[in-house]
């Protein structure tokens, strides 16, 4: 019922993909594992008194909270996003002949993870930051970085996943631990260090009085165009040499 404004296709596509992932105990549970951990770990907070600590370590604290669970996502993704396409194997050419079209199907499984993993990723740095008790400045930036972390994230995973194809392979650890799947795992968790560390770091220096509150409002404002770039092209890149790459294979 919440899918279908995305239509008939998309949603038959997406519910095959949730079906599969959950009627196989050895893939939820892993993503059972990783991030009810970092859900206990984050609610836990108040708990070990961190939102009693000064400033400059709370915040250092949400920052390093965000890279756990960036870390997860780049784990994850490689594991569970990255190998979809190939695992469909030998009867992938039923999905390249159908009238829903490649690009709709590259797409659908590129949306499908993408509400997973933003809906999971973004209630944990809320709650992540609601238990420190920082300020609003501070959980907007959080928030809004985990989403572009997962923008790429995903773009990454499933965009290489396509280019990298591979259905001769039936067992995902193989597909994964491939030159592609390494290569996606790399990327992402470079893209992870470009996109927090030009925040991270100013709000560090303002919090240790090493610059003003004017300049660290100026240094976000310079990091946002050059981040909003970066975040568009590792989302939107892997997916078109993907796709490309998925036209130009016969059927």
């Amino acid at each position: 019922r919440w899918l279908r404004p995305f239509g008939r296709v998309s949603r038959a596509l997406a519910l095959k993909d949730v079906r599969i992932f959950l009627r196989d105990p050895m893939q939820w549970s892993q993503a059972l594992i990783f991030f009810g951990l970092l859900g206990f770990y984050f609610a836990s907070l108040r708990t070990f008194r961190y939102h009693a600590l000064p400033e400059v370590w709370r915040n250092l604290i949400v920052f390093l909270n965000l890279f756990s669970v960036s870390a997860v996502l780049c784990s994850l993704s490689s594991r569970f996003v990255y190998p979809q396409l190939s695992l469909e194997g030998h009867a992938f050419w039923i999905i390249g002949l159908s009238p829903a079209g490649l690009r709709r199907i590259l797409f659908t499984k590129f949306a499908t993870a993408l509400a997973a993993m933003a809906s999971i990723s973004l209630a944990l740095i809320a709650l992540s930051t609601a238990m420190l008790g920082v300020e609003p400045l501070l959980k907007a930036l959080t928030l809004t970085l985990a989403l572009a972390l997962v923008l790429g994230i995903c773009g990454l995973s499933t965009g290489l996943g396509a280019l990298f194809l591979n259905l001769k392979q039936a067992n995902p650890m193989a597909i994964v631990s491939s030159f592609g799947g390494t290569l996606n795992l790399a990327l992402s968790l470079l893209f992870m260090a470009a996109i927090i560390l030009p925040c991270a770091v100013p709000f560090h220096l303002y919090q240790t009085h090493r610059i003003a509150l004017p300049t660290l409002h100026r240094a976000l404002l310079l990091a946002a165009p050059p981040l909003l770039l970066l975040t568009l092209a590792t989302t939107a890149l892997p997916l078109w040499f993907g796709l490309q790459s998925l036209r130009r294979r016969e059927y």
